[in-house]
């Protein structure tokens, strides 16, 4: 056996152990720093690879914001971030992008290529001269295998047949063992296998990595029709520039001073139907840019105005997003404070960063690539970080703080995760909670629930301790921080 296949067992039973019949915890990071360790092991100068660093410090963000929380949204952090450091464990020249794309081809392949490379394999073994050396070690691990199933089989039998020596060896528990253990043992080593054989499609892989994030010509081309491409874009900037003005300057005057909506207008006119609008436009004119600034373009002498227009436009653009945030600040004080909402925040900071990139790739003269390639990291990094916040808990807190307690959308926020479970018990000790304690109702869609809010909370407790787990493998903070509460309502 390969030292790689060693490590590969070595991942599977751990993987077995740390999440059979288990809930997110502390055993995703455990894994995650055990299975840096062995790639480590493997590779000692991964050490040394700024990509694959990056990598492990996402992974190990993301699996502590599971630690702490538990979410979702930590969980698939963490599953991007390990993806991207098996792929980066095995080319650091590849983007985040193809790099993810990569790990999901071998995860989606995983049981293809486990008999495609056993067949392989197996062929080279019969093709080539034995080595004495390999032999011997070959030979040493069945014999070792060997030794440790018979050992435990008669470790059953003299069990069996002796109870002085049952009782003096209870110790050795193998209970665990059993049909859906295995088979979840089996399941554990496909998810594992694409994490130390990475797998990519090689003409891809060769094309991406042939892309230059340093604009250059191959060719100056026509240039005529590159006046006439500068002279279009500077008409177009202009004129989105003039309308940006405008609209910047309605919402400064009546949003950044008097911070209210205009009279007759409607928050989710401002807010939902307007940011899906404002994406919209910077991705068009985001396009539009790209294609004047291709590579034989930016060989051409570029206007000096062109360049100008561009980065009033992204400055402008950047107005625009900070003033799109302050109507969903004012949306969430007039109402509640959602998933929905916290969503637009998310759409505005990542817009504003794709503007900064973009601003960036203009002024050192960046490729195309280098911008959709940095937006993607971005992404991959905020998605990372995201995790280290309990969204559920932070969203209960401030709807249960900043409005009255009957205005307060209660079903919301029983639709959340457990992770709320402290804020919920604490709203029965609420001075105003007997408004609230018969009837409840949707805000949003104004319908009652067919259950008043302790039955409501009993019911949440219920699913959550039916499907709580008291093993360390499965400990985090968020259960720590509920059973307290439980305890302590009591």
């Amino acid at each position: 056996m390969k030292t790689n296949d060693y490590l590969l067992m070595t991942a599977t039973v751990t993987y077995s152990y740390l999440f059979y019949q288990q809930n997110a915890g502390i055993n995703i990071l455990i894994f995650v720093v055990m299975y840096a360790f062995l790639l480590c092991l493997r590779n000692r100068s991964l050490l040394t690879q700024s990509k694959w660093l990056i990598a492990l410090v996402l992974c190990l963000v993301s699996s502590v914001g599971v630690l702490l929380n538990s979410s979702a949204l930590a969980i698939a952090g963490t599953c991007c971030s390990l993806m991207l450091l098996s792929a980066a464990s095995f080319n650091s020249t590849t983007s985040f992008i193809f790099s993810f794309l990569f790990s999901v081809y071998s995860m989606c392949s995983a049981i293809v290529w486990v008999f495609i490379d056993a067949t392989g394999r197996s062929s080279a073994l019969s093709n080539e001269v034995k080595d004495p050396s390999a032999n011997k070690n070959k030979y040493r691990t069945i014999a070792i295998l060997l030794v440790v199933i018979f050992c435990l089989v008669f470790l059953a039998l003299y069990k069996q047949a002796n109870p002085l020596f049952a009782e003096n060896t209870k110790w050795i528990n193998f209970d665990f063992i059993s049909l859906t253990w295995l088979l979840f043992t089996f399941g554990s080593f496909f998810i594992v296998y694409p994490l130390f054989y990475h797998k990519t499609i090689k003409p891809i892989e060769v094309w991406e990595n042939n892309l230059s994030l340093t604009a250059r010509a191959s060719s100056v081309g026509p240039v005529h029709r590159f006046e006439m491409e500068r002279v279009a874009g500077v008409i177009l900037f202009i004129f989105l520039n003039l309308m940006l003005v405008i609209l910047n300057f309605g919402d400064v005057t009546s949003i950044w001073f008097n911070f209210s909506l205009p009279k007759g207008m409607k928050h989710s006119d401002f807010v939902h139907n307007g940011v899906g609008l404002i994406i919209l436009s910077i991705v068009i004119a985001t396009v539009l840019i790209m294609f004047l600034f291709r590579k034989n373009f930016n060989e051409y002498k570029h206007s000096k105005l062109l360049k100008a227009l561009i980065y009033f436009w992204i400055i402008q653009n950047i107005i625009m997003l900070i003033s799109t945030a302050i109507r969903n600040d004012l949306y969430i004080q007039t109402f509640n404070f959602t998933y929905k909402r916290i969503g637009v925040y998310y759409w505005l900071g990542l817009a504003i960063f794709g503007l900064v990139i973009m601003f960036t790739k203009v002024f050192v003269n960046k490729s195309n690539w280098f911008l959709v390639r940095t937006n993607f990291a971005v992404w991959f990094t905020i998605l990372a970080f995201s995790g280290l916040v309990n969204w559920d808990g932070y969203i209960t807190q401030y709807n249960l703080k900043n409005k009255p307690l009957r205005d307060v959308d209660l079903i919301y926020l029983f639709s959340l995760s457990d992770t709320n479970i402290p804020e919920l018990l604490a709203v029965t000790k609420h001075k105003d909670f007997s408004q609230v304690k018969e009837h409840i109702y949707n805000r949003s869609k104004f319908y009652y629930s067919e259950k008043d809010y302790l039955n409501l909370l009993h019911e949440k407790i219920f699913y959550y301790m039916r499907d709580y787990r008291s093993d360390w493998q499965s400990w985090d903070l968020r259960d720590k921080r509920i059973i307290y509460s439980l305890v302590k309502s009591k």
